[in-house]
């Protein structure tokens, strides 16, 4: 034992022999991991053997995986046509080039802008598929460019104050940033509609999304689409509300008015502000701008539904009331699912249960029009996103589903069930897997049973496949029809004379066409042509009538193709919409897809084209597609991440700290194809102006995710030395951690592994009291010395959270973490500290969303592991609202109320957690503009019971019983918190009557 003076100090040096032993063990983990998973494959963008490029442009430097050069040629000249086109729109032009990436790791439609420390733009080489509002385009990249680079001119616009402080500090300030949601996805909406030829204003799916809110007085208030509410069509409601409010506004007022209201909210050094911008620029607020813009809806709207009711509504019955989405209904065969024969499958995603293929019964009324057997849905099937299904001959299932492939992708593959089986995703699972990372959607198997048709996506083009099909699974894949680059191909249907499939397809000019396909001859002919949007075919029993949903009329409806005439007849004339029939084997039903206020449902209606009208003449009333952009002269050079990893912005902070007040500085940065990451934060407190430092980096280059972190800290810990007043001791850490993170996830589970090493030398100085010391006593040393330790943490969850859910109401999770140290591990100690959690969901079935959560902990330690013990239980810490609300400070569940903070300290732990959750009030609102958002009210009876203890024998089990109304709240238009006021009685010694309010996630 060491011991020394007031004043003194005392320190551990690190000798030649121990660092030897740290780099050797720090490098042996890595090697390690390193040989495990040498053989991942080549597909993954951490993977070293992706390649990445880059073109330059005058205004933009485009980075891209390799093969996709030709698209990323394409984005560069179209990217400076719509430089010229919107910067003189929007009054900005940014002073950097601006960073594009082009990537194809999803199999989703969609981009990504950021604006700090730098402008740069993700985009998804993905096209939108089938019923996406997105897919109204003359050309994707042009679309999905322009939305983006708005939010980009937008955002970037920084200007007074905040332009002068960015001049110091960096890129740090962006006001238009922080405007409601709405405004921001709304102007991009707007201009990719208004600089193009398409865009979601023209789209007739997104004019349905209004048109129901407008007819069924569904309209959202100004505050609830200030935020992101629960209802319909949730996130999608800021572009919706968004786009609509701004085209108004550019109308009556000009677009200048859109640029005045940019300018000058990107001066305000005072967020929020919304209502003095607008103000200025038309002389009214938002709250006086939205009466008058809603009585445009209905102006608008009305005049196109008097329009359709003069024709004769041809409307089905609804026969599903779920909502959110619905696609892709099919008939059973009657050696399909036996409860089912003769009914309807259809994927079903609701907000509220498990997504899947789901059946439904039918009942007839007196005139042989289905209806709804109430309770009649059952889940068939589980999938990972939109699915579509065919029934082979045998009655096997050959459908889609969202799979994981080589442990990062997660990409649509299809599968193959036997006849009559139901699938729910589980370990036991009896669905075949046929493609894997093929990216393969819309299966549709020949009536023959012998042959395959579905589309597969790369690099930005689809395909439409022909395959083999038999008991070992898909063989001989090949085109049915070879794609030009960046075409998409849709929904593919088999006649049933087992020779024709038909297809939509989406070709250059923005046309979306039916296609019909002899394969044996192996010709084609495209049934429509023209930019009305025609999609989701299908075939009567008969071959008679190929069926189709189009936009023709401005609103979807079902049309219907005469095969050996090629007459063409309008089978509906809807308010809403109609998309993706389907007609029953004895051709007296006609299945589709329909739209409410609620989302997507199934409707049904008598079959009878010979009585349908013909359909009227196509009348093509869009803008000309902007000419083609000029060619660019290109040359793709190795990508390098330091144009975008340097250092761009630089934070100063100044909080309370453990010596007075503490003053801190840090950096960040990362490259934008996402291979380094760093973190920088120096800090000093002024009672005690030690410097103290914490540095990471993180590596993505590897076959694994690699991070380093070096750090010095400083921090007060009492009741330490000799006599009746024990002192307080600085410790000071100097250590470093490393980390590596493995995903083995696959569909429906999530599952990864990580190891981390982490070394640090505790020391610092301990004062001696003066006077008189006793020489008998034994004083209370803190640690000090090396400590070197290895971690391994280990997670697995099948738990499912709806989106209308209180928390989790499916499945469980479980976690552990072991950590040693030991003499071999550059260590002073020896010892070890292990826990584990595991958590159940139960979905009670008297109430919906009403569930049970159960939650168990261990832990223990032994041997000389540093500290005092490393387990405790308690209950939540008491922070200030603003801290709270500032510092983001949001604590876990799993606790043991009803008692202080730290009750119980000890070397092992035991914790035990019951909760009945049930929602109380769906609220969603706010207050006008202003950015606070209440989405809903749910409550929460509790049980905890635990302790924390050295030995078990003398263990003391604490129980604390209560309840909580939880709070779902959005601040700042963006940030989600739960606050939990409750209360809490600790039923043992030591309990408390506790009533508190917290920042809090459920377990």
């Amino acid at each position: 034992m060491i011991w020394a003076r007031a004043g003194a100090r005392v320190c551990v040096r690190l000798s030649a022999p121990r660092v030897a032993r740290l780099f050797r063990l720090f490098f042996l983990v890595l090697v390690v991991v390193s040989l495990v998973l040498h053989e991942r494959s080549a597909q993954a963008l951490a993977d070293p053997r992706v390649v990445w490029k880059a073109i330059e442009t005058r205004h933009f430097r485009i980075s891209y995986v390799d093969g996709a050069g030709p698209a990323a040629a394409h984005v560069a000249e179209v990217a400076e046509a719509i430089h010229e086109r919107l910067s003189p729109s929007l009054g900005w032009e940014p002073f950097e080039k601006v960073e594009i990436a082009i990537t194809d790791g999803t199999d989703s439609a969609n981009g990504l802008t950021g604006i700090v420390p730098y402008n740069e733009i993700q985009l998804f080489m993905t096209a939108p598929d089938d019923l996406s509002p997105l897919g109204d385009v003359d050309d994707w990249y042009l679309a999905l460019l322009t939305h983006e680079y708005t939010h980009t001119l937008h955002i970037d616009q920084i200007r007074g104050l905040p332009a002068l402080y960015n001049k110091v500090l960096g890129k740090t300030a962006a006001p238009n940033q922080v405007q409601p949601r709405w405004f921001i996805e709304g102007l991009a909406t707007y201009m990719e509609s208004a600089r193009t030829s398409g865009g979601r204003l023209r789209s007739a799916t997104w004019n349905m999304f209004m048109r129901a809110d407008v007819l069924e007085n569904n309209l959202a208030p100004l505050d609830v689409f200030s935020s992101t509410p629960r209802r319909w069509p949730q996130g999608n409601i800021v572009y919706l509300y968004g786009s609509f409010f701004l085209q108004w506004l550019a109308e009556t007022y000009g677009e200048k008015a859109l640029r005045a209201i940019i300018d000058d909210y990107g001066r305000q050094v005072v967020p929020f502000g919304f209502n003095r911008s607008v103000r200025r620029a038309t002389g009214k607020t938002y709250e006086e701008l939205y009466p008058e813009w809603v009585a445009s809806l209905r102006s608008r709207f009305g005049k196109q539904v008097d329009a359709v009711r003069k024709k004769g509504l041809r409307e089905g019955r609804r026969i599903t009331y779920r909502g959110g989405n619905a696609e892709h209904p099919v008939w059973v065969p009657a050696n399909g699912f036996s409860d089912y024969a003769g009914e309807l499958v259809y994927f079903r995603e609701d907000l509220h249960s498990t997504a899947g293929l789901y059946g439904v019964h039918l009942e007839r009324d007196a005139s042989g029009a289905a209806k709804p057997a109430e309770g009649s849905a059952e889940l068939l099937v589980r999938t990972s996103d939109a699915s579509t299904a065919s029934f082979a001959p045998d009655g096997s299932l050959v459908f889609e589903s969202v799979a994981v492939s080589n442990r990062l992708y997660n990409f649509s593959d299809l599968f193959r069930l036997p006849a009559g089986v139901t699938s729910t995703g589980g370990l036991e699972d009896a669905r075949e897997r046929l493609t894997t990372g093929m990216r393969a959607r819309s299966p549709a198997v020949s009536p023959d049973g012998r042959r395959v048709v579905f589309s597969t996506q790369t690099r930005g083009t689809a395909t439409m496949q022909l395959g083999d099909l038999g008991p070992e699974g898909i063989t001989n894949i090949r085109p049915l029809v070879a794609s030009a680059p960046q075409e998409q191909v849709f929904h593919a249907e088999w006649s049933p004379d087992n020779r024709h499939v038909a297809y939509s397809v989406w070709r250059h000019g923005g046309y979306r066409d039916i296609r019909y396909v002899d394969v044996l001859a192996g010709t084609y002919v495209d049934i429509t042509s023209d930019r009305a949007i025609d999609s989701g075919p299908s075939f009567t029993a008969d071959g008679r009538w190929l069926l189709f949903h189009s936009d023709r009329t401005k609103i979807v409806n079902v049309f219907a193709w005469e095969t050996k005439t090629g007459r063409l007849v309008q089978v509906t004339n809807v308010l809403g919409g109609a998309y993706q029939p389907a007609v029953s084997p004895d051709g007296k039903t006609l299945a589709y897809v329909g739209y409410t206020k609620d989302g997507f449902d199934l409707y049904a209606m008598p079959f009878a084209p010979d009585s349908a009208p013909l359909a009227e003449p196509y009348i093509d009333d869009r803008p000309l597609a902007p000419p083609p952009p000029p060619k660019l002269s290109l040359t793709p050079k190795p990508y390098s991440p330091l144009h975008t990893l340097r250092p761009r912005r630089y934070s100063l902070q100044t909080t309370p700290g453990n010596y007075g007040q503490r003053l801190a500085v840090g950096t960040d940065g990362s490259d934008i194809a996402g291979h380094h990451a760093f973190i920088a934060s120096l800090a000093v407190e002024v009672e005690r102006p030690t410097l103290q430092f914490d540095v990471g980096y993180t590596y993505g280059r590897l076959p694994f995710d690699v991070s380093w972190r070096g750090y010095r800290s400083i921090t007060p810990r009492g009741g330490y030395g000799v006599g009746p007043e024990k002192q307080v001791w600085a410790q000071e850490a100097l250590g470093i951690d490393t980390a590596v993170s493995i995903p083995l996830s696959r569909a429906f589970e999530s599952h990864s592994i990580g190891f981390s090493y982490s070394a640090s030398r505790i020391d610092g100085e301990l004062p001696i009291p003066g006077g008189k010391l006793d020489p008998y006593e034994t004083p209370t040393v803190p640690v000090r010395g090396l400590i070197g330790a290895l971690n391994v943490g280990w997670s697995y969850s099948t738990a499912q959270r709806f989106a209308m859910a209180v928390g989790p109401e499916k499945g469980f999770s479980t976690s552990a973490n072991v950590s040693y140290t030991n003499p071999w591990l550059a260590s002073d100690y020896t010892g070890f500290a292990a826990s584990a959690n595991h958590a159940m969901y139960f979905l009670m079935p008297w109430l919906r969303h009403h569930s049970v959560a159960l939650h168990g902990s261990l832990g223990t330690s032994g041997g000389t592991f540093p500290g005092k013990g490393p387990f405790f239980v308690g209950g939540f810490v008491d922070f200030p609202v603003v801290d709270m609300v500032r510092n983001v400070l949001i604590q876990g569940g799993v606790l043991l109320r009803g008692y202080a903070p730290v009750a119980l300290v000890g070397r092992s732990n035991a914790l035990f957690n019951a909760e009945y959750r049930f929602p109380i009030v769906d609220v969603d609102r706010g207050l006008s503009t202003l950015p606070v958002f209440l989405q809903r009210i749910s409550g929460a009876a509790f049980v905890d019971y635990g302790s924390a203890f050295n030995e078990l024998e003398t263990a003391k089990f604490k129980t604390g019983v209560g309840g909580e109304l939880a709070f779902d709240t959005t601040l700042a238009h963006v940030v989600g918190f739960i606050f939990r006021l409750g209360y809490a009685r600790g039923l043992a010694s030591g309990g408390l009557d506790k009533l508190y309010f917290v920042a809090a996630v459920p377990y």
